[in-house]
């Protein structure tokens, strides 16, 4: 017993307490997030008679002002205490989890139900860059690898407890609202967390003011623009898990809404058990060729979905997915935070964090669109989905020199790559 505990213990040694308190913060707000905001697609559909497409274009909406907040978020984040940030985001997003609530208990219509979650975007946007340059500032650069894949873990336990909870109360509740005041009360103790117990020092500041321009920084350094593009197109791919998915497994083929909320604890429980494992052995393995292997890896698994009809071949799907998921997360990551020069954490990963936001939230309006015209033939829409993982993939095969001289070799100082 002794010798099977040593190694989790030195490995849990390594790291500094604040990464773990941090990763329990980010557990807790997972949990809070994913036992609500997966059947929220479901309940537009439901109750609003709304298409797959008009879905699609709500949540792609949502993309412009989520996209941009994280930009903005990532900026605060290089400028104030990222603690203090990370509080204050998580109570606000709280309070907007409690009025949506409100919205559905009371059933006050469609705009308010779409205003809370336009807030909760917001305040969920500046959370994620935030978070993330957190990690860079406790972990140093030969562990970031490894420290990504930590939060991740913490973070898909959430996502593993929450939808199965979720599902079982939207089969033995009345209404969608209580699934909100859960996520409320549930995402205000992660704000408690990051207030009572994270302490890590202020990272290195930037020097110079603010410019709106500053968002769009990412054209002084190619490298960054061509990984964010691949990333929004692979991010296309990856968002159909929350409303595409969602619909489709429970309106179109009929499985129930708790069985959806196992595979999405399907996919969070492999996560946290295989995420750490993954990385270790993937760990001599180039960043790009990693992040090129999980987006074809993703490309097979939602290429499935349209031929494996049925909750046992979802099950099988969400695991090929999850694979994907593993290989080119901590990676994808790693790659932004050596990217960065000194005092410009948050920005890049504010940059990273809106390609990704935008891929999360056009995903829906694409693969609904995809749906809704050719729905009759799911093999066939599932490909044309699961066709940009290929795209992306491919592209990190082609980036892979030059990763090599920017990620890959030795570590980078302030003076190194563009003074943006």
């Amino acid at each position: 017993m002794g010798r099977m505990i040593a190694p989790i213990l030195q490995f849990v040694r390594q790291f500094d307490r604040n990464l773990w308190i941090l990763s329990v913060g980010w557990f807790v707000s997972a949990l809070g997030f994913a036992a609500s905001l997966p059947f929220i697609a479901i309940y537009f559909h439901s109750h609003f008679g709304m298409s797959m497409t008009e879905i699609g274009l709500f949540f792609g909406a949502m993309a412009i002002v989520r996209s941009v907040f994280q930009g903005i978020g990532g900026e605060i984040a290089d400028r104030v205490p990222r603690s203090w940030l990370l509080v204050h985001s998580q109570n606000l997003r709280a309070l907007f989890f409690a009025m949506e609530a409100l919205a559905i208990y009371y059933d006050w219509g469609f705009w308010w139900v779409a205003i809370f979650l336009f807030m909760m975007s917001i305040f969920g946007a500046i959370f994620q860059p935030t978070a993330n340059a957190l990690v860079s500032d406790i972990v140093p650069r030969e562990k970031r690898l490894e420290g990504y894949a930590v939060t991740r873990s913490a973070g898909n336990l959430g996502w593993a407890a929450g939808p199965a909870l979720g599902g079982f109360l939207a089969t033995v509740g009345d209404s969608y609202a209580y699934l909100f005041f859960l996520s409320a009360g549930i995402t205000f103790a992660s704000g408690l967390v990051f207030w009572t117990m994270l302490k890590v020092p202020e990272a290195a500041k930037p020097i110079d003011r603010f410019r709106m321009k500053d968002l769009i920084s990412i054209k002084d350094d190619p490298l960054l623009a061509k990984h964010s593009i691949l990333i929004f197109l692979l991010y296309l791919v990856v968002a159909q898990l929350m409303v595409p998915f969602s619909v489709y497994s429970v309106e179109m083929v009929g499985i129930t809404e708790e069985q959806l909320g196992y595979l999405y604890t399907l996919n969070g429980l492999l996560v946290v058990a295989a995420q750490i494992p993954i990385t270790r052995l993937f760990s001599k393995v180039p960043l790009a060729t990693q992040l090129a292997l999980g987006s074809f890896i993703y490309a097979i698994g939602y290429g499935m979905v349209g031929t494996l009809v049925g909750y046992g071949f979802f099950a099988f799907a969400i695991v090929v997915v999850t694979t994907g998921e593993m290989l080119m997360s901590p990676p994808s990551l790693t790659v932004t935070s050596r990217l960065a020069p000194e005092g410009r954490m948050g920005r890049y990963m504010g940059i990273f964090g809106f390609f990704v936001a935008s891929g999360w939230s056009f995903g829906p309006l694409f693969g609904g669109w995809v749906l809704d015209h050719f729905g009759n033939d799911p093999a066939l829409a599932w490909m044309i989905i699961s066709s940009l993982g290929i795209v992306s993939g491919a592209g990190y095969l082609l980036l892979g020199k030059s990763f090599t001289a920017r990620v890959e070799e030795g570590p980078k100082r302030s003076g190194d790559g563009p003074a943006t």
